[in-house]
């Protein structure tokens, strides 16, 4: 998914819902971004919080950004974000 994509997507959903990576092993609170090599990686941790929606667009949201893909980490390696979906009032993404 691209991240100008996800911006569109995000923006209709509660600006204060936790976003969350949902891999197989369980879910991942993001907690910041990284930008590498024309992508977006998403940084996690299973011991903080996380940003909050408003907190996670306002990261993104930056014009040379737009066309870059977005990846998280499952299982020590990347994996390209497809999709997301809402439940217990936080984004999980997948």
């Amino acid at each position: 998914m691209r991240t100008i994509d996800l911006i569109l997507m995000l923006n209709d959903f509660n600006k204060n819902n936790r976003v969350i990576v949902e891999t197989a092993e369980g879910r991942l609170a993001v907690v910041d971004l990284e930008i590498v090599d024309d992508a977006v990686y998403l940084k996690t941790s299973s011991k903080l919080r996380g940003l909050k929606n408003w907190e996670f667009l306002l990261l993104l949201n930056k014009k040379p950004y737009y066309n870059f893909p977005v990846f998280y980490d499952d299982t020590k390696k990347h994996q390209q974000l497809f999709g997301f979906r809402i439940a217990d009032d936080c984004i999980l993404l997948g």
